[in-house]
């Protein structure tokens, strides 16, 4: 295992010298200019214990009640996880890794260009540690390694300008670099695919009322999980994601598919 830049500075130092190859290729929203204070809240207890072989550093924090839909009862770094159907999920993901207490992190979203700063600071993430690239351009391979060696957490949407050959780089870019990817889109290699199905709206009656958030079920196919597992979500209008029911089996036809286009990917 690599030995991790800790301080802020050094950390700070590390995400400028990602932007500086990510700026040559692409204008960004947001410029990092220094850092905040970090949280400082412990982490909440419950859900299923991390797996044993997996240092207790290397894991990152995600919102409750979706550490039982992962192996490792966290976010692992080196890793890529898919999540499919829901920008707000993807982004409430990013922002409990980033903001995990303790530790200085950066978090950079990539060829996404409907998020801007209000979307990202909805969703809970520091602007002071988070850098928007909403268009990578032809170079998306160089400006996507570039922010994988100076970011924590990458949060990446659909980008066509990426090849088989530039995601298989990306993945032992990670490994090595030891940041996590969070795809919107389909990422061939993800050691987890999260699937946000099955919404319905709150806070309205019979054609009257007032949104308050929203609710949906989501569906995690991992190795080392077994059957898929679903958990019910409640998202509110600040971006939080909250658990509302406990997990369920998919019939086992939906399963067997996705368990075999893991293996695919793998």
């Amino acid at each position: 295992m690599r030995e991790r830049e800790t301080s802020r500075e050094a950390r700070l130092a590390a995400a400028q010298r990602a932007l500086v190859t990510a700026e040559a290729s692409a204008g960004l929203r947001q410029r990092l200019t220094g850092v905040t204070t970090l949280a400082t809240a412990e982490a909440g207890a419950g859900g299923p214990a991390p797996s044993s072989d997996v240092p207790s550093e290397l894991l990152l924090p995600v919102p409750a009640g979706l550490e039982q839909l992962l192996p490792w009862g966290g976010l692992r770094r080196g890793s890529a996880v898919q999540v499919s159907g829901s920008r707000s999920v993807l982004l409430a993901m990013a922002a409990a890794a980033a903001n995990a207490p303790g530790q200085d992190l950066w978090c950079a979203v990539v060829a996404m260009p409907d998020v801007g700063l209000a979307a990202a600071a909805e969703a809970g993430l520091d602007l002071f540690r988070t850098v928007v690239v909403p268009q990578p351009g032809p170079d998306a391979p160089s400006v996507l390694g570039a922010l994988i060696d100076g970011f924590d957490v990458v949060v990446l949407g659909r980008c066509a300008a990426l090849t088989e050959a530039d995601r298989r780089s990306a993945g032992h870019r990670l490994r090595t670099r030891e940041a996590v990817l969070l795809s919107g889109d389909v990422w061939p290699g993800a050691q987890a695919v999260l699937e946000v199905g099955e919404r319905s709206w709150l806070g309205v009656g019979a054609g009257e009322g007032v949104l308050t958030g929203r609710e949906a079920t989501i569906t995690g196919y991992a190795r080392g999980l077994g059957q898929p597992r679903r958990v019910r979500i409640r998202m509110g209008a600040d971006g939080g994601v909250t658990p509302v029911g406990p997990d369920a089996h998919l019939p086992v036809g939906e399963g067997e598919i996705h368990e075999l286009d893991l293996a695919r990917a793998g």
